[in-house]
């Protein structure tokens, strides 16, 4: 599978831009001064996949047309491809674990998706998806493994370049690594000096245990959407080897911590993938202040309601130590 270009981001945006509006930069000046939020839950499907998705179907609508999509998700993704297929008409099967959360399944049957909830975790709707791709002859569209996929989430990197030419340093929620070499193929081309730090669990450690040589189990996380391992030769490995500067782990108490404080300080309802860069500076795990111009990726709002309003409603008694 060949590596994405930066060409290839450049001809994404191109591809995207009559679907899509740029997502709202917002500065969080109750987080530190010049530092502010790249508000990707504010897209039509209220998450950045939407961006990796609509690119590969809109890219190989021929394909998706005659032979039909399948796709693995933890959520976001399966939107964003039901979407993206409904709006190439092209029928889409999308499988995804049994726990998934009840808004992201409602999402993409919305769209005119058909779902399958298959295996207790990411990795098994994974494998089974790819029995389907093989099964049926079906098109697949990974959430992270995708050249078209990684170049459509590059476009977040473009777009902030544009509405804040200055900046010194991204955050990015980080679990396949989709979002984070897009974003990084595409900052480094325009910036080489600028920073790019990706944010995990210590929940959901796949890229950090790549990049570090640790072994850290994957556990249960309230970051869903970032649950899940890297497949064997994923093209997201070396591109984010090459361009992304480190990887740092949060505590789980620390993203509950940061949805309810991204709740209270801005009224955003965020799920617990979108909310990990916030819990990195509200633990510690990245200085606020060196550099002060930050973007921090809000990477989508899909939570379900009784969830939501559990967390923000217990008492915070959550740890500001970090991984």
């Amino acid at each position: 599978m060949q590596l994405p270009q930066f060409l290839d981001v450049l001809n994404a945006q191109r591809r995207l831009r009559p679907y899509l509006s740029p997502s709202t930069l917002e500065e969080t000046p109750a987080l530190g001064q010049g530092i502010a939020f790249k508000l990707e839950n504010t897209n039509p499907t209220h998450a950045f996949k939407i961006r990796g998705a609509l690119n590969a179907i809109i890219a190989q609508a021929d394909i998706a047309q005659q032979r039909g999509i399948v796709a693995a998700s933890a959520g976001n993704h399966a939107i964003g491809v039901a979407y993206g297929a409904a709006l190439a008409g092209a029928q889409a099967t999308i499988v995804m674990p049994l726990d998934t959360p009840q808004r992201k399944v409602n999402g993409a049957r919305q769209h005119g998706a058909h779902t399958v909830l298959h295996g207790a975790i990411y990795d098994d709707a994974e494998i089974h998806a790819h029995q389907l791709e093989q099964e049926h002859g079906w098109l697949y569209i990974s959430p992270y493994n995708d050249p078209y996929v990684v170049a459509g989430q590059g476009t977040i990197a473009l777009e902030i370049f544009d509405q804040r030419p200055q900046v010194q340093r991204l955050v990015v929620p980080t679990s396949g690594g989709g979002l984070l070499a897009g974003i990084a193929l595409a900052a480094k081309h325009i910036n080489p000096g600028i920073e790019v730090i990706g944010v995990q669990s210590i929940a959901t450690p796949a890229m950090y245990n790549i990049f570090y040589d640790t072994d850290f189990p994957q556990q249960p996380t309230i970051a869903d959407g970032l649950a899940g391992d890297i497949e064997p030769g994923a093209i997201t490995v070396p591109i984010c080897q090459k361009y992304a500067d480190k990887i740092v782990l949060v505590e789980e108490a620390s993203i509950i911590e940061a949805i309810r404080w991204a709740f209270q300080q801005h009224g955003w309802v965020l799920e617990g993938a979108a909310a990990v860069g916030i819990a990195a500076f509200l633990s510690d795990r990245i200085p606020r202040q060196d550099p002060e111009n930050t973007v921090i990726i809000l990477s989508g709002g899909n939570i379900d309601a009784d969830k939501f309003l559990k967390l923000i409603q217990a008492q915070s008694g959550t740890s500001r130590n970090g991984a």
